[in-house]
């Protein structure tokens, strides 16, 4: 009996303990996609809030994914609007985007796992080109009272190259899913604690063999 108290307390310590650096680790690479989004906020259409988004949830699932996407975007919103110009009316769209991200990346990250670095960047620059249709249908819709497919569609066309400023950022950033992923798994393995990935979705070994098969291809 003693034993197995002593064992589920143990077990209780050891999961406030995972808890606590998940949270840590998440806020930390919140804090950098935030930081380096604002750095980078007069380059129109460059963010890094959803590759920071995508990344959490690769690493420790939905939960995770989630918190960090409504976290991340009303901070970020906030700072720009002060550095920026207000836009509140926008927000509920961009975050309708960032949760859809942060529940498809983490409901499903074995399969982006798997994915090759073009496979991941294709996948980055199709969400910069939905996330951008989308707020634009929520700008033309608020500013019109009503979705107007002229309107619409003149929105898009004038949008066109900001679109493909976003999308190829998403493609770049998203392509290196990857690498960032073996550095971070690679400092846990160094400092001699235990994977953290919630379930352990794969190892630094795993990651590593599949970007020297994608070399060999």
């Amino acid at each position: 009996m003693l034993k197995m108290k002593k064992k589920e307390k143990t077990s209780n310590q050891k999961n406030r303990i995972e808890t606590i650096l998940k949270m840590a680790i998440s806020a930390s690479l919140g804090s950098l996609g935030i930081v380096l989004s604002t750095i980078v906020v007069f380059v129109p259409n460059f963010e890094l809030i959803s590759v920071t988004i995508f990344l959490i949830s690769l690493l420790f699932g939905v939960y995770y994914g989630l918190l960090a996407a409504i976290s991340i975007s009303l901070v970020y919103e906030f700072i720009i609007t002060l550095i920026v110009g207000p836009a509140p009316y926008l927000f509920p769209f961009k975050l309708i985007c960032y949760i859809i991200l942060a529940l498809i990346a983490g409901l499903t990250r074995k399969f982006f796992l798997r994915l090759s670095f073009w496979e991941l960047g294709i996948l980055g620059s199709l969400f910069a080109l939905i996330y951008d249709v989308f707020v634009t249908i929520g700008f033309v819709t608020i500013g019109s009272n009503k979705l107007i497919m002229s309107i619409l569609l003149a929105a898009i066309v004038n949008g066109t190259l900001l679109t493909i400023i976003h999308v190829i950022g998403n493609f770049i950033l998203f392509s290196l899913t990857k690498t960032i992923l073996n550095w971070i798994l690679a400092a846990f393995k160094v400092r001699g604690l235990k994977q953290l990935m919630l379930p352990n979705v794969t190892t630094v070994k795993e990651i590593s063999l599949m970007n020297s098969d994608e070399v060999d291809k």
